[in-house]
């Protein structure tokens, strides 16, 4: 076992945790939505519509993970 196994499980179960949740609260709305037949959309998703996208939310995950590795080897071997 290598050292980046604990915190690449670590990563990946929190952007499972985050895809859940945020997939979960989407489909809340959606459900809702259908129920009424005009329900406005709310003012944070109408100001920022990819501020609730699972899916950039888990490239933000990712890409702080691998930033924090190669700051890491970056900072242990130099460049």
């Amino acid at each position: 076992m290598g050292m980046w196994v604990i915190p690449a499980l670590i990563t990946g179960i929190l952007l499972v945790a985050v895809s859940y949740y945020m997939s979960y609260g989407v489909m809340k709305n959606v459900r809702k939505r259908a129920a009424a037949t005009d329900t406005p959309i709310s003012k944070v998703v109408r100001d920022h519509p990819i501020a609730m996208n699972p899916i950039i939310i888990m490239y933000v995950i990712f890409g702080l993970f691998t930033g924090i590795m190669i700051f890491y080897y970056w900072s242990v071997y130099g460049y």
